[in-house]
């Protein structure tokens, strides 16, 4: 599965992308979840690819995956509201375990 793709702000920090777009930046602040970066994708077109790859699964899976599907799942699986999921804290090095409509951090 390909991560979430920022387009034509691929590679910046977020004051790169405010220097040189902040139009877009106002745009991607006022709905982080539905927002397409230039040339990229929004966390709602992530979700619609990672659906079908959901349907597939059949039993406990451990996937290792970035921020972006991360947050997808969090909508997805432990039903968070998207505005909410699409800036929702990601912690590098922990894994998040799905259960039951729920989402917890652990490690």
């Amino acid at each position: 599965m390909k991560e979430l793709t920022f387009g034509a702000w691929e590679g910046m920090t977020w004051a790169e992308v405010w220097a040189q777009d902040p139009a877009g930046a106002r745009a991607r602040e006022h709905d982080k979840w539905g927002f397409t970066p230039p040339g990229g994708e929004s966390y709602a077109a992530l979700a619609e690819r990672v659906k079908p790859w959901l349907a597939e699964l059949d039993g406990e899976t451990f996937v290792v995956s970035h921020g972006g599907v991360a947050r997808v799942l969090l909508a997805l699986l432990a039903r968070m509201p998207a505005l909410q999921a699409a800036s929702a804290p990601v912690w590098q090095g922990r894994a998040l375990v799905f259960e039951q409509g729920s989402a917890e951090w652990i490690g």
